[in-house]
């Protein structure tokens, strides 16, 4: 066993080694200058090369008479304040809070974390901003939390914009009395969709008095955040607020998406489920229901939801917002007309592995269990739940949509990541959902993400460098090939090449190719 003072010099020396290879903010940090935004001066503090601006208001705090309405402008304050604390997270319940140690849960969380390279903010050439989605279902998680900030990838010379948005039926939410109560114009139900989208405003308003340029922002987000980077894709009005998405593990569903209210396949409508809740919680829908159910204690609705199976908590289709399924707007050529990239892990169902469902509740009465077995030959049912998951919720999406964007003209590429850290290659069944983050930011010791068991090594931060590098030229070219990176061919439907991201990084046909072109043809079905 060592000894006390072996393991302090092994803490000394992890922290020297983390400052190196990841630019971590090390040593005192220093106030900036005051910048300008629409809510009033703020000043940032200056960490190891990098500004950073934390807890900045982009939205008034959805609460109150605001609970469940469009988010609002933020009240100017007077005076400069400091910029220096990360703001409230949103209430949420569940393993992710233990991450936000020391920082306020609270309705009033609408806030976004700039981290911009010095040189930038202090005159020079304005640099490229990659605005940040987090994941969590929807339902958790927040847009940075100390030990995961994403100063690693803001030394590669790109502003990077963390943001919050409401979760859980805090952030999607209908009822009949709610839009009754409501101006006849007012969007309904989407919550946490209108914030990223006055979120990206905000971008658009404010980032070039910090040294960012507006015109070349592009979104990435991982899980409920790929879903989101999609459902922006097929967003009328997101049009001109990004410049290029990237969606990790996103989504779009075969049999089209929830709607808002009224029938819509097997889907309970948004409308129903909020009739359902309100009911139990002894409201009826009266006169009084909306006022009563923005009177609920945010503890009574996190109760709620915690009774559930932790599903994700995606945005419906509204008929404004959301005007139809995504996969719909892709199929007709109505997404936003930017570079696109996207792309999974190889084991995505690691979402799965801790619940005993069968393949009968993966297949959720949209499939026939036969049909499912004779596209998959030779998979147990165990195996068969597992690559279905995979296949129908991820890998056939990322590639439907990719190979609809030339429809709109627009480049695409198409990644598997498949890179197992060396420590754990004979621990785990692949790379699981998430795993791809830490590479993504260049920081393989970001807490919440990187697994304990697993010390980084060489051939890790290489694997790191090389999958930033891809991001980042993303966000500065609108192409993630560059000097000293295996080529990415493009994605096209005919050639049907993948980049996959593993121990080996070369453009391969896509993995179980035969099943995914039967989604395709459920796809074309679907959307006849």
């Amino acid at each position: 066993m060592r000894n006390a003072r072996t393991i302090d010099i092994a803490r000394c020396l992890r922290s020297v080694l983390l400052c190196t290879l990841v630019a971590a903010p090390c040593g005192a940090s220093a106030a900036t200058r005051a910048v300008a935004t629409e809510g009033g001066d703020l000043n940032g503090v200056r960490q190891g090369g990098v500004v950073v601006f934390r807890g900045i208001q982009y939205a008034a705090a959805p609460s109150g008479e605001w609970r469940w309405r469009p988010p609002q402008p933020v009240q100017r304050q007077v005076g400069v304040r400091a910029a220096d604390s990360f703001g409230a997270f949103c209430p949420q319940s569940g393993r992710a809070i233990a991450l936000f140690a020391g920082i306020p849960m609270d309705e009033d969380c609408l806030h976004l974390n700039v981290y911009m390279p010095a040189a930038a903010f202090d005159g020079g050439k304005p640099v490229p901003v990659m605005v940040w989605i987090h994941g969590g279902s929807f339902r958790s998680s927040a847009g940075s939390w100390s030990g995961a900030e994403p100063f690693a990838l803001v030394h590669k010379g790109v502003a990077v914009v963390t943001i919050n948005y409401r979760l859980g039926r805090l952030g999607l939410f209908a009822h009949p009395a709610l839009a009754a109560a409501a101006p006849a114009d007012e969007l309904q139900g989407n919550y946490s969709l209108m914030d990223q989208i006055a979120a990206l405003r905000w971008v658009q308003r404010n980032i070039a008095a910090f040294g960012g340029d507006p015109a070349r922002v592009t979104i990435f987000g991982q899980s409920a955040g790929g879903v989101s980077v999609t459902t922006l894709m097929a967003v009328p009005a997101a049009r001109g607020l990004f410049q290029g998405a990237i969606a990790q593990s996103g989504s779009s569903r075969i049999e089209g998406d929830r709607p808002l209210r009224g029938p819509r396949g097997y889907f309970e409508s948004l409308e129903d489920d909020g009739l359902r809740m309100a009911a139990a919680m002894g409201i009826e829908n009266g006169a009084d229901a909306a006022r009563r159910l923005r009177a609920l204690p945010v503890a009574d609705l996190l109760a709620y939801s915690a009774k559930e199976i932790p599903n994700s908590m995606n945005p419906v289709v509204d008929g404004r917002l959301l005007p139809d399924s995504i996969s719909t707007l892709f199929r007709r050529g109505r997404q936003n007309p930017v570079p696109f990239l996207a792309g999974t892990t190889d084991w995505e169902a690691s979402l799965i592995a801790p619940y005993p469902f069968t393949l009968e509740d993966i297949l959720a009465g949209a499939t026939d269990p036969a049909q499912a077995r004779a596209a998959y030959p030779g998979f147990t049912d165990g195996a068969l739940k597992s690559a279905w998951f995979t296949d129908m919720l991820f890998a056939a999406p990322a590639r439907f949509l990719l190979g609809e964007m030339a429809r709109v003209d627009q480049p695409a590429w198409l990644y598997r990541f498949s890179y197992v850290p060396e420590a754990r290659r004979d621990k785990v069944s692949g790379a699981a959902h998430s795993d791809d983050e830490p590479y993504v930011f260049n920081d393989l010791h970001m807490r919440g993400y990187w697994p304990q068991d697993a010390v980084p090594t060489p051939a890790d931060w290489r694997m790191a460098r090389l999958v930033s590098d891809y991001w980042v030229n993303f966000a500065k070219r609108g192409d993630p090939n560059g000097v000293g990176l295996p080529h990415w061919p493009r994605y096209d439907s005919k050639t049907d090449l993948s980049l996959e991201l593993g121990t080996q990084i070369e453009a391969v046909e896509p993995a179980r190719i035969e099943q995914l072109r039967f989604h395709d043809r459920r796809y074309d079905s679907a959307l006849r």
